[in-house]
């Protein structure tokens, strides 16, 4: 995939898939282990994103 805009679509889906995330946890009832769990994954995410905006920048001439 070498368009930015696919590339910015792609972003925007997996920062809606971190916020479900955030959402997810912020139950009071929460076990630790389950937030362990989503701590990882949006750590992840966030790891995707930055990676995605590299490209995305990399791909407009910018200069990251």
């Amino acid at each position: 995939m070498s368009d930015p805009a696919e590339r910015f679509a792609r972003l925007t889906m997996l920062l809606e898939d971190i916020h479900g995330l955030a959402v997810e946890g912020q139950r009071a009832d929460q076990p630790h282990e389950h937030l362990l769990v989503l701590s990882s994954q949006i750590c992840n995410g966030l790891q995707r994103g930055t990676a995605i905006c590299a490209e995305i920048d990399q791909l407009c001439g910018g200069s990251q």
